[in-house]
């Protein structure tokens, strides 16, 4: 039975342990317990982890990311040091993201029925943009659910300079990294960007892997649920939450990242048309 069971986790065909349990049933009869299988598993090798959750790859993406890819490899940290990285999030304010879990061995690489492929954000109870720079945290502002790009100007224009200032980076300097969401990459943001001293980074599609503000998100949403021993009792707590729990985050914290952007390209050519680790 474990060499069956391998067989069917290995070849893709069941992911976690309820499709194999009604595998067996429906193959031999056999009804096995949660217990059981759980064991079986593990004795044939397979470890259990949560789906990370990965954006849907096209083929088209993933042509444009191995492009992008090889043309940042030579990059440094000190290339690197330079760029504003920026994205928009939503924190719930119920931690409610819903886990989905599966069995792989610990050699595998990540692969469709690893994760699970998701398409942009859409609704949530505060959306929130910010950016991270190698002093720190930018400025974090509440965006709301509908902006277009006019508001996303307002953004570019009120928090991202003021990120700028309150830091003392030379715009001149400096490259902003932006994904290519409709509003960031609308004409009145293009002309925008095009007439301030700051360098705009092409970035490929859904690539939030290479986005090193991902892991100041993941951070952000920990510690918003690990923190406090309540959820927020109104949308205004969440956002004096949020504010306080970003604000207190270290320019170490976003160095440790953004010094990876060189590891990140690397695991992209390396991964060619599958996810990466980040």
């Amino acid at each position: 039975m474990v060499n069956y069971i391998r067989r069917l986790v290995t070849l893709g065909r069941k992911n976690n342990a309820v499709e194999i349990q009604k595998a067996l049933k429906e193959e031999f009869g056999m009804s096995v317990s949660d217990s059981t299988m759980r064991r079986v598993l593990k004795k044939a090798g397979f470890i259990a982890f949560v789906k990370p959750q990965k954006p849907l790859l096209r083929s088209q993406n993933i042509v444009k990311r191995l492009q992008w890819a090889k043309s940042h490899q030579h990059w440094t940290v000190d290339d690197w040091k330079r760029v504003i990285f920026s994205d928009e999030t939503k924190v719930n304010r119920f931690a409610s993201d819903r886990k989905a879990y599966a069995w792989k061995l610990p050699h595998e690489e990540l692969n469709s029925r690893h994760v699970q492929q998701t398409v942009k954000h859409g609704g949530g109870n505060i959306m929130v943009w910010s950016c991270i720079t190698w002093e720190g945290v930018g400025w974090i502002v509440d965006v709301g659910h509908r902006m277009n790009s006019e508001g996303y100007l307002e953004v570019l224009k009120d928090d991202l300079l003021k990120t700028m200032k309150s830091y003392g980076l030379d715009s001149s300097k400096m490259v902003f990294q932006q994904d290519n969401d409709p509003k960031h990459t609308s004409k009145v943001v293009k002309e925008w960007i095009s007439q301030q001293p700051l360098e705009a980074l092409e970035w490929p599609p859904q690539s939030p892997d290479l986005n090193p503000i991902e892991h100041m998100w993941a951070h952000l949403k920990r510690e918003l649920f690990h923190s406090y021993e309540t959820p927020p009792s109104s949308m205004h707590e969440l956002w004096e939450r949020i504010g306080q729990t970003w604000y207190a985050i270290s320019k170490e914290e976003c160095q440790k990242y953004i010094e990876s952007m060189p590891k990140r390209c690397v695991a992209v050519i390396k991964a060619k048309d599958r996810w990466t680790k980040y």
